[in-house]
């Protein structure tokens, strides 16, 4: 009789059946092993990179920073420049703005919302009141402000809710909040 599961040989010199042996463990620890030799190589694969992808990775912000509604401040100024800057890595480009605050005069860096989320436009020379995140200095050394509102003439334009989330977190035509 033969059973599916063992099969059996002839044994040249014995005449014994012995059983032939499963190869699937031995397979699999092969696998296991490749597989962890190939994460651990990956790091240093990396390193590897090029001076322009690293370059390009530096652009992009490494650290992420968040709304904190216990740091949000009112400031009035004018727009000094505005630029479209890759922010975050796999999200679009966002619109920064340079104010020029009314009291000091202090440059400040404003992050606002990816650009396909504004329906108006914004110029340089602007007279802007907007309501933000204190979150950090910026790479130039200027402090830097998630926006949260931003009144410009008689508009109004929502960028956040008043807990900090993202008006634009669904994605175009989706958007939360207030129209403008």
């Amino acid at each position: 009789m033969k059973n599916h599961q063992t099969k059996k040989m002839m044994d040249a010199k014995t005449r014994i059946m012995r059983p032939v042996q499963d190869r699937r463990p031995r397979l699999r620890i092969l696998l296991a092993f490749l597989f962890t030799l190939h994460l651990s190589l990956l790091p240093a694969l990396a390193q590897d990179a090029s001076p322009a992808e690293s370059q390009a990775e530096s652009q992009t912000q490494t650290r992420p920073h968040f709304y904190d509604v216990d740091r949000e401040v009112t400031i009035e100024g004018q727009i000094e420049d505005l630029r479209f800057e890759n922010r975050y890595e796999g999200r679009g480009n966002f619109l920064v703005l340079l104010v020029k605050e009314k009291g000091s005069g202090e440059l400040l860096e404003v992050e606002t919302a990816p650009a396909w989320f504004f329906r108006s436009d914004i110029h340089k020379g602007e007279r802007i009141r907007l309501t933000g995140s204190l979150t950090e200095e910026s790479k130039d050394g200027r402090k830097l402000v998630m926006a949260r509102e931003l009144k410009i003439g008689n508009q109004t334009i929502t960028l956040r809710d008043r807990r900090g989330f993202p008006a634009w977190s669904r994605g175009p035509g989706r958007r939360r909040g207030t129209a403008w």
